[in-house]
């Protein structure tokens, strides 16, 4: 899931063992021959610039993401440029033959053991996935799953069904999955709650993003349980992660609203007394090409502007002629 203009960020590659491994990646967005859209350009990821304005030095945040045990990259979920660049790192991060594990959004983990005995085929994955292709506007994330499985990399889901998320919103944290129910407490603000509680600021900032990304017209008495089962989807997606073997690294495919370090999954692996984790957001500079993160990342990286409808016009009142 994201948000209602929830942008995303990227990085990119290699130690210098892998530096020409990287510009392959970067340059030809690499192996698999079925993937669409044009070929990723340097000239397109020079223009992908930090929050200062300047163009990324790649090596350095490949070092970065190389020592991390946990990766979650973000994303505005309708912006191809974001994954031919997720796809492009994730290429580049997988040439060191580290055992990885891609934890995927867009796949609910039920579907798990059905993915685990396809074919190591894009089409077949996702099929077994049953990744709602309409909902997620398929083939955009394909050079993602193309890069994962080109690379070796253990494909799963990690989202909570529809179902389940409506169980929640219906019936609160007692109808969430058993095991995800101690992730789940209620805001906590006394001087006896722990470092990894959920704090009353928390809950706050969550329910603005859930109204605001709902364009305001979800009534009141919504918003308490929409927010539930936001935070139901981000302990089910850490709860993937930390599934890992401990050799593995693990890298999470979302969007922004999930990797928020102070809102998303990166709560739920404190809780899970998880480290070395590394939040990238992917966004879109604004009108005026000004780079403002939408929350907090552990590096966020911008890319042009896309034009797009107004998500929340068909909520407006038509105006009156005049």
């Amino acid at each position: 899931m994201h948000f209602r203009k929830r942008p995303t960020l990227a990085l990119l590659l290699a130690a210098a063992v892998c530096a020409m491994a990287s510009r392959v990646a970067l340059a030809a967005d690499g192996g698999a021959p079925a993937e669409p859209g044009p070929a990723l350009s340097e000239a397109a990821v020079d223009a992908a610039v930090d929050a200062s304005g300047r163009s990324l030095d790649v090596l350095a945040l490949a070092e970065r993401l190389r020592s991390a045990r946990y990766v979650l990259l973000g994303e505005i979920h309708d912006d191809a440029q974001h994954h031919r660049l997720r796809a492009a790192l994730l290429r580049a991060l997988l040439v060191d033959g580290r055992p990885t594990w891609v934890v995927f959004e867009q796949i609910d983990r039920q579907h798990n053991a059905a993915v685990a005995a396809a074919p190591r085929d894009t089409e077949a994955v996702v099929s077994a996935g049953q990744v709602d292709r309409k909902g997620w506007k398929w083939p955009l994330h394909r050079p993602l799953f193309d890069a994962a499985l080109a690379g070796g990399a253990t494909v799963l889901g990690g989202n909570l069904s529809r179902g389940e998320a409506s169980s929640v919103v219906r019936g609160g944290v007692a109808q969430a999955p058993v095991e995800l129910q101690r992730w789940l407490s209620a805001p906590d603000d006394s001087g006896t709650a722990p470092l990894s509680a959920w704090r009353p600021a928390q809950d706050a900032e969550l329910r603005h993003q859930v109204d605001v990304g709902h364009c305001s017209a979800l009534p009141p008495a919504m918003i308490a349980p929409m927010v539930l089962a936001q935070r139901a989807r981000d302990a089910a997606l850490a709860a993937a992660m930390t599934g890992a073997p401990p050799n593995a690294r693990v890298v999470l495919i979302a969007g922004n609203g999930h990797v928020r370090r102070d809102i998303g999954v990166p709560h739920y692996l404190a809780v899970a007394r998880a480290d070395d984790i590394i939040s990238i957001g992917f966004l879109e500079r604004g009108s005026d090409g000004q780079t403002v993160a939408d929350g907090p990342y552990d590096e966020t990286w911008f890319t042009a502007r896309v034009e797009r409808p107004d998500p929340c016009a068909s909520f407006r009142p038509p105006r009156a002629a005049s």
